[in-house]
């Protein structure tokens, strides 16, 4: 088989670092696909060149890991919408979810909408504290991801702390949510398809104190960091049957409302003071590095690195023959 793999090609502002680390996932992916018998062609994304997709036309299957283009995450939707166009499977969710997670408070609407429960937000464009909402609260970009925008200021206990606070975001943001906070226990909950990974938790034992125990950017982007040292995946998560059952069970709910159980993700979950589990984020295609927390999820499940990668493009080829039959009984296309 053919297989495209599709990456964002970066820009003159990326450095060494920018690129290596977007290539060593790219690599590993490659390789996986290379030892399951098929041919690879590597094919960067470039602003206002759509050679990419004529590329992609003429290939069984494109492995999309193209996550913007010049590093801008709003052009991943783009990237999406148009694969879809071209009829070719592809891994990963397709353009609607991919979409909407970007835009947190339009999710976190319709999660509401589907039963899901989400701590109330708000969006907001400026330095004026959104009325009905219960403090503290966190303060994060709306179309951001990765944990852009949060660090150790992000939380907000008071109103002058938070005008403080959307007075510095709104400036270099034009969404911001302001969401209540949840200061239980964090959890993940992976998905490939419809298959559900074991459920891991964030443990911020051992942050000093005034530092609040949320994934920051520099807990993902600064080795080394305060945030890095203290925000420790444990997988599988050391929970009751009982504790496991919900949280799986609320993230399905999560991710059947926002993905339909297709391609792959993650669902983020905080308990509260009570044990109830509040929907975060979903999170569709996220990091599929060897080392990234859907890859540590899939090991807890039995799957090595080679298998989670298999599983992902098989995911693609069964959703896009199932396209293919649906368009054909449509007459939108022959076979």
């Amino acid at each position: 088989m053919r297989v495209a793999v599709l990456y964002d090609g970066g820009s003159d502002e990326w450095t060494a670092a920018d690129v290596a680390a977007v290539m060593a996932n790219i690599r590993e992916i490659e390789g996986c696909l290379l030892a399951a018998g098929h041919t690879t062609e590597l094919v960067p994304v470039y602003l206002g060149d759509l050679a990419w997709l004529d590329r992609c036309r003429t290939s069984d299957l494109v492995f999309n890991l193209c996550e913007g283009i010049n590093g801008h995450a709003r052009f991943e939707d783009y990237v999406v919408a148009a694969l879809e166009l071209v009829r070719v499977p592809f891994t990963g969710c397709r353009s609607w979810p991919v979409t909407i997670c970007h835009r947190k408070h339009v999710a976190n609407t319709l999660l509401s909408a589907a039963g899901v429960p989400v701590p109330g937000f708000a969006v907001v464009h400026d330095a004026t504290v959104p009325a009905g909402i219960r403090l503290p609260v966190i303060v994060k970009p709306s179309m951001e991801d990765a944990s852009v925008g949060i660090d150790e200021g992000s939380v907000c206990r008071t109103e002058e702390e938070l005008r403080v606070r959307l007075a510095k975001v709104t400036a270099q943001w034009e969404d911001v949510l302001v969401q209540e906070y949840v200061g239980g226990r964090e959890f993940n909950v992976g998905f490939v398809g419809t298959q559900a990974l074991p459920v891991s938790e964030i443990d911020f034992t051992g942050l000093p104190d005034g530092n609040w125990p949320i994934v920051t950017y520099a807990a993902k982007w600064v080795p080394g960091s305060v945030y890095d040292q203290h925000t420790i995946p444990i997988c599988p998560a050391r929970v009751t049957p009982a504790l496991e059952s919900q949280l799986v069970e609320v993230a399905r709910i999560a991710w059947t409302a926002m993905a339909k159980c297709e391609g792959y993700g993650r669902v983020d979950i905080r308990l509260d003071d009570a044990g109830r589990p509040w929907v975060l984020e979903v999170n569709p295609d996220p990091d599929l590095s060897s080392d990234a927390g859907l890859a540590r999820m899939s090991r807890a499940f039995g799957w090595d690195y080679q298998t989670l990668v298999m599983q992902v493009v098989e995911e693609a080829l069964l959703r896009g023959r199932g396209a293919l039959a649906e368009g054909a009984l449509s007459g939108r296309v022959t076979t």
